[in-house]
């Protein structure tokens, strides 16, 4: 398809929509095809969120805004927080929940992904799913931790001119408050290169797909 082509499609399904502003299948046409044109990148979401607007009970619109927002556009952040909405209609997957606390992590929102995991958690009847959620949190925690933390270093380099020699260099300084608890029983170490890592977690950090 031409830019010509695209222009045209967004132009017909707009007009099918405003005919009929319950037909699902033209904001989702619009949504998947016109996303894979840069130029049409906006197109696609507008026609998504009327979608949304007009039909909030399909989680459809919210899972596809998420996927332009990330994989078109490489916002996690923005892409964690449609995910988010998705996650909460009924008869959405099970695993938009964690799909979404990773995107938000890595678009540096850990402290929302974990607010909506302690509420999932606290709604969770099934035992299977929440210790999923569970463990979610505790994988979420340590990437605030890192985050948090590879700040201040970066901070504190800055300021005093040199990397700190540990991890207890930040607190001694005050910028600091205290090294936080690691979630799974360890410790946090700084390593050589300025990043922070937990000794017990999982290594990989949390991140879906980068472009």
């Amino acid at each position: 398809m031409t830019s010509d082509d695209y222009d045209r499609l967004s132009d017909l399904l707009s007009t099918v929509v405003r005919f009929d502003p319950r037909f699902v299948i033209p904001y989702l046409l619009g949504g998947i095809l016109l996303a894979d044109s840069p130029g049409h990148f906006g197109a696609a979401l507008d026609l998504l969120a009327r979608g949304e607007r007009q039909i909030p009970s399909e989680w459809l619109f919210p899972f596809y805004t998420s996927y332009v927002q990330y994989f078109s556009l490489g916002n996690p952040e923005e892409g964690g927080m449609a995910l988010l909405r998705a996650a909460q209609i009924p008869g959405s997957p099970d695993y938009f929940p964690l799909l979404a606390s990773r995107m938000l992590s890595e678009g540096h929102r850990p402290a929302t992904a974990l607010a909506f995991l302690h509420g999932m958690t606290e709604r969770e009847t099934d035992p299977r799913r929440k210790a999923s959620l569970e463990e979610r949190i505790r994988l979420v925690t340590v990437e605030r931790d890192l985050q948090s933390m590879e700040k201040t270093i970066a901070e504190y380099k800055s300021r005093v001119g040199a990397p700190p020699r540990n991890l207890a260099d930040l607190v001694q300084s005050g910028m600091l408050a205290r090294i936080p608890e690691e979630p799974y029983g360890g410790r946090y170490l700084l390593m050589p290169d300025g990043s922070v890592r937990s000794d017990r977690a999982p290594r990989e950090r949390l991140k879906v797909l980068g472009k």
